[in-house]
């Protein structure tokens, strides 16, 4: 912080303490982040801790201990892989969304970090800026463990209404209540709840897909001491659900009176195990494909049987996965959902295949209708020029063969066919080859691979899902 920096400077160059803050406030080797801190202090660091893998540690204990109100939205980020969509922060921190007296709103707080090259907008997730070298979660595996979320809390919303705990139709995922945004808000009538003729509320937040201690669940109880504290506060039943939970955060939990729900608690043991597991294998998907490549088409098998609507609305992800798979079984390595900024916009590749002799970049839609000319459009006209660049800058990869594959369990449109067809005809430089279901099933037949086979022709090409 500037004031340690200070005092350090006042002892080694004996000088007063106002001379010494002058100086690091002045010298222009030394960046700051500022604006976030008690006493009007700085976060100093060098250049050359940009990516060096210590800048974000010290950043998020520089927040924790000197600037609290700022650390909870960085602490939501770093538990969750580095990157969030917009709807989700905002219930992983403790400010309003509608302006609340003594509070910054959300949006300002969130300004306030993009301005600073703290964070990343995308139009829809915020990421931790690159600068800060975290690892972040594949674009495949944030988007499915977020479809997973919006499900359970559907799930949620079923049970507390068919259970009377909520008066039907008033479950909401997504909904402010108190100014604050919260995962599910139900209206209650059960007796105890109701207040002066007032009904009190059911108020939930989920945490999935990572370890989760005290400190992660903060966030939940400093949104409820600010409601509690409005007059005339209805009452509550406050619910966060989890998969997992340090015995620490469980306690600080509950010393809250906050009502823990775990998933294998409110949906079966088995249907929880399951989730966890494919969610591991999603974060972890290129070691997974090469340890375990059959592992998700088991976890598909057992997903129908406990939530057919989940595994529907997760089917692109496993469909990415499954084309993962294909391409592993003769190539080096595979990496699902790589993002790159090139061309002056951030584009992502659903699949980087590493082959000894090429490298396969392959775009997979998994949807009930036929892909249509623009969505080839974009592929071709933006998409593969991003990609082809960032190739040409990769060392190991410019010197092999490169070529881009789209697969769509759908099939084609009759202009989209016919575009990439006399594009995959007049390309020169790199090979580009399509796949509808023919091209996919001969793919599976060539594998010998019965569970691949069998999941593709009644999961993915079924016309009826």
């Amino acid at each position: 912080m500037s004031g340690e920096l200070a005092q350090k400077l006042e002892l080694m160059d004996s000088i007063p303490n106002n001379t010494a803050s002058q100086k690091v406030t002045r010298s222009k080797e030394i960046e700051k982040i500022k604006g976030y801190y008690t006493s009007n202090q700085s976060f100093c660091y060098l250049q050359e801790h940009e990516n060096s893998g210590v800048l974000y540690d010290k950043f998020i204990k520089s927040l924790y201990d000197n600037g609290r109100k700022y650390w909870y939205c960085i602490n939501a980020l770093k538990i969750h892989g580095g990157i969030l969509n917009h709807r989700f922060l905002e219930c992983y921190t403790n400010y309003p969304v509608i302006p609340l007296k003594k509070h910054l709103p959300f949006n300002k707080v969130m300004q306030k970090f993009v301005e600073q090259g703290i964070l990343v907008y995308n139009n829809s997730d915020y990421l931790l800026a690159p600068k800060f070298s975290l690892n972040r979660n594949s674009s495949l595996a944030h988007k499915t463990i977020e479809q997973i979320k919006e499900n359970t809390l559907s799930s949620f919303n079923m049970l507390v209404k068919n259970t009377g705990l909520i008066s039907f139709k008033t479950g909401e995922l997504f909904a402010e209540y108190g100014k604050f945004r919260w995962a599910f808000k139900g209206v209650s009538n059960v007796t105890g709840l109701v207040q002066n003729g007032n009904p009190g509320f059911v108020l939930a937040d989920i945490i999935i897909g990572t370890q989760i201690y005290e400190d992660d669940v903060r966030f939940f109880v400093e949104k409820l001491k600010h409601i509690q504290s409005f007059k005339n506060a209805p009452r509550l039943i406050p619910f966060l659900i989890v998969d997992d939970l340090d015995k620490e955060a469980l306690t600080f939990l509950k010393k809250h009176g906050i009502v823990v729900g775990f998933i294998g608690e409110l949906f079966g043991q088995k249907y929880a195990e399951t989730l966890k597991e494919l969610i591991t294998i999603l974060k972890n998907a290129g070691a997974s494909l090469k340890k375990t490549p059959d592992k998700y088409l088991d976890l598909i098998e057992q997903l129908k049987k406990y939530n057919e609507g989940l595994v529907n609305n997760i089917r692109g992800a496993l469909f990415e996965y499954m084309v993962g798979h294909i391409h592993l079984t003769t190539g080096q390595s595979v990496d699902l959902g790589r993002e790159i900024i090139e061309n002056n916009a951030r584009h992502e590749m659903d699949i980087l295949a590493i082959y000894s002799d090429k490298v396969v970049i392959a775009e997979c839609k998994a949807k009930k209708s036929m892909v249509d000319i623009d969505v080839i459009n974009n592929w071709i006209d933006i998409k593969i020029p991003a990609f082809k660049t960032w190739i040409d800058k990769q060392e190991t990869y410019k010197k092999k063969g490169l070529e881009f594959e789209f697969w769509s369990t759908s099939g084609f449109t009759a202009d989209a066919f016919d575009r990439l067809k006399r594009y995959s005809e007049s390309a020169k430089k790199y090979k580009v080859t399509y796949f509808q279901a023919g091209e996919m099933r001969e793919k599976a037949r060539l594998m010998d691979n019965k569970k691949l086979k069998e999941a593709l022709d009644n999961y993915f090409l079924k016309i009826d899902v």
